[in-house]
């Protein structure tokens, strides 16, 4: 597809979505509270389960691991450095592995009422961000305790999460729609999670990744979003234009990418659903 049609067609994309934001609310709310329906605390355990994550690596790294104060962490706690790094992969990763199979478990509603399923990994997105800024709200209220100043690079956060939003449902786009007819692509997913997960510079800086492989940390969209939290949480400093130029260009790529393959293979789904 010509690069004029693409941008015509991502265009006309996002206009369909935001006629359908009532929609996509709803399929939201439902999900949030089909995870805490008859639960004592309901939402609140959302706040409980990133509380509890990081008690648990502040014990484990800091207490028991004793492992000694990184020069760029910002921050004498390992476990502030750690949890400010997993929490966007956390939200790429539960959107990408729940949509992969998201199109399959909905077929009954899509192959039987006319149902925009591309809304389904962008519900499965938002579902995942309201847990997200929960957490995010839990390591801000800690970190800035701990670091005891804002930085201006803060107000950075929303443009990243802008650009980790569209990476993620571009990709979740690609392989829901494999799904439908490769239907091992969810368990190959998992293992490239996997892989992916331990080149993204999460528990180390990209620093320390091996010399032939360390191109692919400096290349990873995860690890500038990683890179770009810790910088806005910790210390405070401003990402570079070049990398920032580069995850935009990545992010809307993926989009782009991810949109026009969608709406090509969705007209096959009703025949092999």
């Amino acid at each position: 597809m010509p690069a004029q049609s693409l941008l015509q067609a991502g265009f006309r994309f996002l206009r369909q979505l935001k006629e359908r934001r009532a929609l996509i609310t709803n399929l939201v709310v439902r999900d949030f509270r089909q995870r805490y329906v008859g639960s004592s605390l309901g939402w609140l355990w959302a706040a409980v389960h990133p509380a509890v994550l990081l008690a648990s690596y502040t014990f484990v790294f800091s207490v028991v691991l004793k492992i000694p104060k990184g020069k760029d962490w910002g921050t004498d706690s390992f476990a502030l450095y750690l949890f400010a790094g997993i929490l966007p992969w956390l939200l790429f990763q539960e959107t990408v592995a729940r949509s992969a199979t998201s199109i399959v478990d909905y077929s009954n509603l899509i192959t039987k009422t006319v149902f925009p399923s591309e809304l389904l990994p962008v519900s499965i997105f938002c579902a995942n961000l309201l847990h997200h800024l929960i957490g995010l709200a839990v390591l801000l209220a800690i970190a800035l305790t701990a670091v005891e100043r804002i930085t201006p690079a803060l107000a950075l956060i929303p443009v990243y999460l802008v650009l980790l939003a569209m990476f993620t449902v571009g990709i979740s786009w690609i392989v829901a729609s494999l799904q439908v007819f490769l239907r091992d692509t969810a368990q190959v997913l998992n293992i490239v999670l996997i892989f992916w997960f331990w080149t993204t510079p999460i528990f180390f800086s990209v620093d320390r990744l091996p010399e032939r492989i360390r191109l692919l940390g400096r290349i990873n969209p995860l690890a500038q979003v990683v890179d770009a939290y810790r910088r806005a949480i910790l210390t405070g400093g401003m990402p570079g234009g070049a990398d920032l130029a580069l995850l935009a260009g990545v992010s809307a790529a993926a989009f782009l990418v991810g949109g026009a393959f969608f709406r090509y293979t969705k007209r096959a789904f009703g025949d092999v659903l």
